[in-house]
């Protein structure tokens, strides 16, 4: 099944310098024991977001309303809710959710190592885990209560299955393939990107007709178990991700930056040095077709550029990229440079360069647990114990966004006893319970005209709620003219990631 002209599987292994598993076991080991304690260090002191407490209150939804909220809007992390929804089932609290993604990130840096083992040597592996292990962009992900950690980890899996299965074709390896490719898809969408990648980097591959008939057949597969998905996606458009903007310079170059590790232009700079030596030296062919000892490269390449260039181009139309939805090609990168410094003649300047890029990654995970750098989260723990300490029995809430009703409803659930306010928007459950419409709400529907007579005072939460230009929309204008007409405005609390609670007294 493998391309005649390519040399056999065992050659190639045996042509890639692999040191001794007595060696490079624990070597991976410590690795991964540093990249755990990154990830599970003060993985509880900042605030859940929005989206995280939308995983969460989503993941605790009864069967009937979280299969309605999954295939009206949220169905791209439909896996990842699934596996939160049993992983809430052991714990809750912020240090406990957010675990289940901290362990996943854990899991991928051994994936890393292997993906580096197969393309290139052990050597190559252990230098790509260590650099994957001390991530900052990594780190960040992998303390939150998102999908993508798991992306990160399916997206590697299916690459490792897909190289497997290419190098020896074997039906469990296909199978694996198709599982890692469909988990993946079904974890988040832009993984269908990364299995786009894998298909162009193998356009470029030396094979005979029946590797490319065996890797057709596979694709047909995914494709048809793909189409779930690919309705939903047909049907709903990219109305969920219209409030994206398109990226200009300054978005771009915060991109790169943060796929490098949060380390500056020095980081990135020493990043595409070691990427340089490794194409300069990856042994190129002429012609389409690359054999197998000569295309690692190439897929690497692939899965770099691929993803960000088709979502680049999707954009000049209807703008989707969002950098950390393009997360899976730090794994490509970190990659294509340790290929790059396992090829560094100079042992002592291999050194220095990994020294220092192990350390500036660890700065830029250092300044992340002081600091997001790609985005400003919202201090909801914050907002909700102010609100529920200074609520008086019968208070009314109101929220501009009905989705920022999912992370107060986390937070105020651990204070229950202390709930003294009642929702007034959006609140379509009974009993006070969450119903599948509370996500999709819009606040042009919420019951103004009603609220003067059952409620004394009113809190207003302002959240998502600016144009482009800082302005605060139509929406918040008009419920803030409202209110003030009828109450007298009593204070504004200012939070963390534009969050804002207003208190209004009747008159």
């Amino acid at each position: 099944m493998r391309s005649v002209a390519a040399p056999s599987p065992e050659l190639i292994r045996q042509s890639r310098r692999q040191l001794s598993p007595r060696l490079a076991i624990p070597l991976l080991l410590t690795i991964t024991a540093a990249g755990a304690a990154l990830r599970f260090l003060h993985l509880a002191n900042k605030s859940f977001w929005l989206d995280e407490g939308v995983s969460v209150t989503l993941a605790k939804l009864d069967i009937a309303n979280l299969l309605h909220i999954l295939w009206r809007r949220e169905a791209n992390m439909a896996l990842y809710y699934g596996l939160l929804r049993v992983w809430l089932d052991f714990g809750s609290g912020d240090y406990f959710v957010r675990a289940l993604s901290a362990l996943l990130s854990v899991a991928a840096i051994p994936v890393i190592y292997l993906l580096g083992k197969r393309l290139f040597s052990s050597t190559a592996g252990l230098l790509a885990a260590a650099l994957f292990s001390v991530h900052a962009w990594q780190v960040r992900y992998a303390q939150e209560a998102r999908s993508y950690s798991l992306y990160v980890l399916l997206t590697a899996l299916s690459s490792l299955l897909f190289l497997a299965a290419v190098e020896e074709p074997t039906r469990r390896r296909w199978a694996g393939y198709i599982t890692f490719s469909l988990l993946a898809i079904y974890s988040h969408f832009f993984s269908v990107l990364v299995v786009l990648a894998q298909w162009t980097a193998f356009y470029f591959l030396e094979a005979d007709e029946r590797l490319q008939a065996e890797f057709r057949r596979r694709l047909k597969i995914i494709g048809l178990l793909f189409l779930p998905l690919a309705v939903f996606i047909a049907s709903r458009g990219t109305g969920p991700l219209s409030w994206i903007a398109r990226p200009g310079f300054a978005e771009l170059h915060r991109f790169v930056l943060d796929l490098a590790g949060n380390g500056g232009n020095p980081l990135l700079i020493l990043y595409v040095g070691c990427c340089v030596v490794a194409l300069a030296s990856g042994g190129w062919a002429r012609g389409r077709h690359l054999s197998l000892e000569s295309w690692p490269n190439l897929f690497l390449l692939s899965w770099l550029f691929v993803p960000v260039a088709i979502t680049l181009v999707f954009s000049l139309i209807r703008p989707v990229f969002l950098p950390r939805y393009l997360l899976t090609c730090v794994a490509p990168l970190v990659l294509l440079a340790s290929a790059g410094l396992a090829r560094l003649r100079a042992r002592w300047l291999a050194t220095i360069v990994l020294v220092i890029m192990l350390a500036l990654s660890v700065r830029g995970t250092w300044a992340y647990y002081r600091a997001d750098f790609d985005l400003a989260r919202e201090d909801w723990r914050g907002a909700t114990a102010y609100i529920l300490t200074n609520s008086h029995p019968g208070d009314g809430i109101l929220f501009h966004s009905a989705q920022a009703r999912m992370p107060f409803e986390y937070y105020a659930a651990a204070q229950a006893e202390r709930r003294a306010v009642h929702v007034i928007f959006p609140a379509y459950g009974e009993a006070g319970r969450l119903s599948y419409l509370d996500f999709l709400a819009n606040a042009k529907n919420a019951p103004l005209p009603g609220i003067p007579g059952h409620y004394g005072r009113v809190w207003l939460v302002l959240a998502h709620n600016q144009l482009k230009d800082g302005e605060a929309d139509s929406t918040t204008m008009t419920i803030e003219q409202y209110l003030g007409s009828k109450y007298t405005p009593a204070g504004v609390s200012d939070f963390s990631g534009n969050l804002q609670v207003r208190l209004y007294l009747a008159r």
